[in-house]
């Protein structure tokens, strides 16, 4: 079992990550991301009823209303202290929402800052309907951000004792739960540097170059849900006619009609 890099406290975290994501280079993460959020979710190869949001700064991840029918955005009990837009109060590991109910989830920046990772993707594998989305966001590992990261490792910094996920690990476990991943856009092509300002004003660069800082990754469930047999092996073994079959169709129909 997979031994996961232990987080802060979430009195600790949150603040951390609210006051991270209000520098100018977090400023510009968001307006980055939700460029490619809002196109990854607007894809018409799927229904528009319900949109699950779930992310560790829920007030700084805006949905457009206009998408989808329903939306829900759900979060623990720290996150409600700092942000009132929560619709529930859970944990992201046991989601009180029912089987295959959800057309479309969004990980905003969740998996990098969990307990268990994998445990919180295998939740949202159950709530998604077969050829739904899940939409995941986060720091791209082999990226400048992810080096700036590193620093602020030494300095025991709350914002980046996080889990540095591989896209080729995020792959592994969708694979494993029934996911065919359609695509994986970058954004962030700058250098993680507040000042001076020319770092997050130059022209961004295209979005497939994987330097990015930050990736969004679309994966489409294919895994159908079983539907169970109702017919008894034995009246189903009624149909066989083969001539090499006859005398054990006879004996299989006589030991039928006798039970």
């Amino acid at each position: 079992m997979a031994k996961w890099r232990a987080q802060h406290s979430p009195e600790v975290l949150l603040p951390a990550l609210r006051g991270w994501f209000q520098s100018d280079v977090g400023r510009t993460i968001l307006l980055e991301e939700r460029a490619l959020i809002a196109a990854a979710i607007s894809d018409t190869s799927t229904a528009k009823y319900n949109l699950l949001n779930l992310s560790v700064i829920p007030d700084r991840c805006p949905i457009d209303v206009n998408v989808y029918q329903r939306q829900f955005c759900l979060g623990g009990i720290g996150h409600y202290g700092l942000s009132q837009v929560l619709d529930v109060v859970c944990d992201f590991d046991e989601l009180p929402v029912a089987n295959e109910s959800q057309d479309v989830v969004l990980l905003h920046h969740l998996l990098e800052f969990v307990g268990d990772p994998h445990r919180v993707l295998r939740e949202v594998e159950r709530v998604i309907v077969p050829h739904g989305k899940v939409v995941i966001c986060g720091i791209n590992p082999y990226s400048p951000l992810a080096m700036r990261g590193y620093l602020g490792r030494l300095k025991r910094s709350a914002m980046w004792q996080n889990h540095y996920l591989s896209l080729h690990r995020i792959n592994d476990w969708l694979s494993l739960l029934g996911f065919d991943v359609n695509l994986v856009e970058y954004g962030f092509h700058r250098l993680p540097i507040n000042s001076p300002g020319f770092f997050m004003t130059h022209k961004p660069a295209p979005k497939n170059l994987p330097m990015g800082g930050v990736f969004v990754l679309s994966a489409t469930k294919y895994r159908a849900p079983m539907t169970p047999v109702q017919e008894r092996p034995m009246r189903r073994a009624k149909i066989l006619r083969h001539p090499t079959m006859v005398g054990a169709t006879r004996t299989i129909k006589a030991r039928a009609d006798y039970e």
